[in-house]
């Protein structure tokens, strides 16, 4: 486990709920006995996305604490729409390795608010097939920081539009050999890492 996921309550709680969802030998596991209240405390930072297809992510589940900062509930809406255009082909060929390859995601980003340009986040993505095995889905923590009070962002406008990077994470199939970021796009780690 990286020491981002150990050092984070919000990832080490997903990570653990979504390894005890694995049967022996199994990559990815399924839905099937996932159960939202056994994350606890994380439950308000999660997130639960399923694939439509290429380019198109839907969410399915969003935690309070997420929708507090975005001040809605996009349930059915695809995730991509909040990040600006360019990103969006780099982060569709990561959420088609987290399927097909079998590996989990850590993506810091930048976050633009109507309120507040300077806000960061960084989140925990992993795969899981639906009930019964048919389908992809998503769950993701989520750890955002920022000065404002959620109740005062006025709104998300855009993710990504200044710092994007996704590293992948080794969940038993190795990880791909994808660009860690967009071109253009500087890292964000230095400044996660001094406000966390």
């Amino acid at each position: 486990m990286l020491k981002a996921i150990e050092d984070n309550e919000i990832f080490r709680a997903v990570f653990e709920v979504w390894d005890s969802l694995r049967s022996d030998g199994q990559i990815i596991p399924t839905r099937d006995g996932f159960n939202p209240m056994s994350l606890g405390p994380a439950l308000p930072n999660i997130v639960l996305v399923q694939r439509v297809g290429r380019g198109h992510y839907e969410y399915r589940v969003m935690g309070t604490a997420v929708s507090a900062r975005q001040q809605e509930n996009p349930v059915g809406f695809n995730m991509l729409e909040y990040f600006v255009p360019d990103v969006r082909e780099f982060l569709s060929d990561w959420f088609e390795a987290m399927s097909s390859h079998g590996c989990g995601t850590l993506t810091t980003m930048d976050l633009v608010y109507n309120n507040e340009a300077g806000r960061g986040a960084q989140v925990l993505g992993l795969p899981l097939l639906g009930k019964g095995g048919e389908g992809d889905y998503y769950l993701f923590g989520n750890y955002a920081w920022g000065e404002k009070h959620p109740d005062e962002l006025g709104g998300l406008i855009s993710a990504g539009a200044n710092h994007l990077e996704c590293v992948g994470v080794d969940i038993g199939a190795g990880v791909p050999k994808l660009a860690n970021q967009p071109r253009g796009k500087r890292s964000l780690f230095r400044a996660f890492q001094k406000n966390k």
